[in-house]
């Protein structure tokens, strides 16, 4: 499966720099380059894209101005020479968010973000090795044996010797399990402890603001002890 991308940047030596990294992945193709928001209007309307490569600032309209106009937009990577974007950003349900200027190791974790959501073969320059952790887990719940995909888990909320699995289209599940245990057997690059109570998935992250991360309809703290985990999550996707 191919996934088409479209580049939307008013710097010339940007465009340049994506179409080549976008070369490197054999899972990308390049529909097309634009230097406006309205060029990639256009396009948008007649092709079928499905990863959007978004400069923020450009003239007239900016990227986050584009993506307001857009009623079903593709999956968003933010690229911008702007730091103090990256908060807002998140609010439109953007995959990403790369600083310029970008390294080749930072846009390819963006990507992969993509491409392990959609169950394809991680992105690789030097082999066709593909994900060998497992993508679900079966969860005992209500007398039933459950089957969830870690990329439908929103997050999950420790009570005693009991967790709750909010995911992304089902009611909760009542799981007997203790939280520590059960974040050892959970993806560890997609799931962190964020509080005593809880553990998140990284994917769904909306927002975060002060001590608080938005999670679809639900606010969830942040303590001090594993604030510092956060914290380098996010340095780490800078």
């Amino acid at each position: 499966m191919k996934f088409n991308c479209l580049i939307v940047d008013d710097e010339p030596i940007a465009q340049q720099i994506l179409e080549k990294y976008i070369s490197q992945i054999d899972a990308l193709q390049l529909v097309g380059k634009c230097s406006n928001a309205f060029e990639a209007l256009n396009i948008l309307h007649r092709e079928k894209i499905d990863v959007l490569f978004l400069d923020i600032k450009m003239p007239s309209l900016t990227g986050l101005d584009l993506l307001k106009t857009l009623q079903n937009p593709p999956k968003v990577i933010l690229t911008t020479a702007f730091s103090e974007f990256g908060a807002e950003s998140y609010e439109y349900g953007i995959t990403d968010y790369l600083l310029k200027p970008i390294p080749f190791e930072r846009f390819l974790k963006a990507v992969n973000k993509i491409l392990i959501a959609q169950y394809t073969p991680l992105a690789t320059t030097q082999t066709e090795e593909k994900a060998e952790e497992p993508i679900f887990m079966f969860f005992k719940a209500d007398k039933k044996i459950h089957k969830n995909y870690f990329t439908d888990i929103l997050f999950v909320e420790g009570s005693g010797n009991y967790v709750k699995i909010h995911t992304l289209n089902e009611k909760p599940l009542m799981v007997l399990d203790k939280l520590t245990e059960l974040q050892d057997k959970l993806p560890k690059k997609q799931f962190i402890r964020v509080h005593k109570s809880f553990i998140i998935n990284v994917l769904h992250i909306q927002k975060i603001e002060g001590n608080m991360i938005k999670i679809e309809d639900k606010v969830i703290p942040i303590s001090a002890t594993f604030k510092p985990n956060l914290e380098a999550l996010i340095q780490d996707n800078q």
